[in-house]
């Protein structure tokens, strides 16, 4: 089993006081580790297989990302891997986040404008990609005034994040839309009454783990036939469109109650906590418990 270690702001930043550092890196393979600060990573060559709480992805030229407080992360294959490696305290953004650890937090505090349109859809521990190359210009000029120090870097540092969290934002609300836009499209697009027949007792019976079997069941149909007619018709397969009908529900009873959350999984259909937790995860960006205390503050 690996042994998690931390590597500290310290370790890249040219003082012990630094709030901040960045520096480019040729990175070699690096085992699980976290770090006592917020990392924003961005890839500028080469390739490796990042594995952030426990998922694996392949990243390669113009992917970033921003890691969260006590995230741990780790490098292999890396192949000419090359990134800027960007590490910051909550309060290079502003004096009175000191001491915050929370990424979501850090953005309810200085962008509250705008968090709301993103609302469980946390920046922190998800793969971007700069598709304009307008964030690796923002972190080379960052790069020039932290290697330079000329009088206000600081502030000029502190504008440029602010400038990269916020298209980082825009990634997340369009993605956020582009799913709404996907499910309303996926019902105007049915033809067969069959398929409106599927949503409706999908929208009614979602708490039973056996719904889409208990349709067929009631229609006479086999599973493969009805499954491969919900794909032809919204684009989306029955799994997916039953999961984000869950899904929403599950939102709704974290935001809207003190149900405990395995209360609340049992209720839309999922038996196994620990599938749901890493459901949830990977589909909203946050943990249950994160998403219900974000709701909270709203």
């Amino acid at each position: 089993m690996q042994i998690q270690h931390t590597i500290p702001l310290r370790s890249i930043a040219e003082n012990d006081h630094d709030k901040l550092a960045i520096k480019p890196f040729l990175q070699e393979d690096i085992s699980a580790h976290d770090h006592d600060c917020f990392e924003l990573a961005y890839v500028t060559g080469g390739t490796a297989q990042q594995t952030l709480d426990q998922v694996t992805t392949t990243i390669s030229n113009g992917d970033y990302f921003i890691i969260d407080y006590g995230s741990r992360h780790s490098y292999q294959n890396c192949r000419s891997f090359t990134l800027i490696n960007c590490l910051f305290l909550a309060e290079i953004i502003d004096d009175t986040l000191a001491g915050h650890q929370s990424f979501d937090e850090l953005l309810r505090v200085c962008l509250i404008r705008y968090h709301r349109q993103y609302f469980g859809q946390t920046p922190a521990n998800r793969i971007f990609h700069d598709k304009d190359g307008r964030v690796l210009q923002l972190l080379r000029g960052m790069q020039e005034e932290y290697e330079e120090k000329n009088t206000g870097y600081q502030e000029i540092f502190r504008g440029r994040l602010l400038e990269i969290l916020i298209l980082t934002m825009r990634q997340v609300v369009l993605e956020q839309t582009i799913r709404e836009q996907t499910m309303r499209q996926s019902r105007q697009n049915v033809k067969s009454d069959i398929i409106l027949d599927l949503i409706r007792f999908m929208e009614t019976n979602y708490r039973n783990r056996a719904v889409l079997g208990d349709f067929c069941n009631k229609h006479h149909y086999s599973l493969p036939y009805i499954s491969r007619r919900f794909k032809q018709e919204t684009g989306l397969s029955a799994l997916e469109y039953l999961q984000k009908i869950r899904l929403e529900k599950c939102c709704e009873l974290l935001a809207g109650s003190a149900l405990p959350i395995q209360t609340i999984a049992q209720m839309a259909g999922y038996g196994d906590i620990k599938f749901f937790n890493q459901l949830f995860k990977r589909k909203m960006g946050v943990s249950p418990r994160e998403y219900r205390k974000a709701a909270s503050t709203r």
